[in-house]
């Protein structure tokens, strides 16, 4: 059956003309360093217990050694990066758990004689 109300005023769909759409540019490939976890994992009976995969581009292991980080393989370069990132994070945790950050080192009020 056709639709009797279609063509009542006229009008032609205008086709408005598609764009190529951009190439996409995989984050791999880029020259930009890239790293991204791809899969966690931790023991249901002890979930402090686990680990991270990770995976980068060529231009990430640049950047680390350019910041200083030696391996044998890329592998032990972005794990060496990985558990100095964990340690920061849990020091920046552990600092700010405190009520008052070094507070064994702050100067003594005197008391007045």
């Amino acid at each position: 059956m056709q639709n009797p109300f279609k063509n009542l005023f006229g009008k032609k769909p205008v086709e408005v003309p598609k764009e190529p759409k951009p190439k996409k540019v995989i984050p791999k490939d880029s020259n930009e360093p890239w790293v991204n976890v791809i899969n966690t994992n931790f023991d249901q009976g002890n979930p402090n217990q686990g680990f991270m995969e990770l995976d980068w581009n060529p231009a990430f292991i640049v950047f680390l050694k350019e910041h200083g980080y030696i391996g044998a393989n890329d592998e032990e370069i972005v794990d060496k990066w990985f558990t100095d990132l964990c340690k920061n994070i849990g020091q920046q945790l552990d600092e700010e758990s405190k009520f008052v950050a070094n507070a064994d080192i702050l100067p003594k009020k005197r008391k007045k004689s």
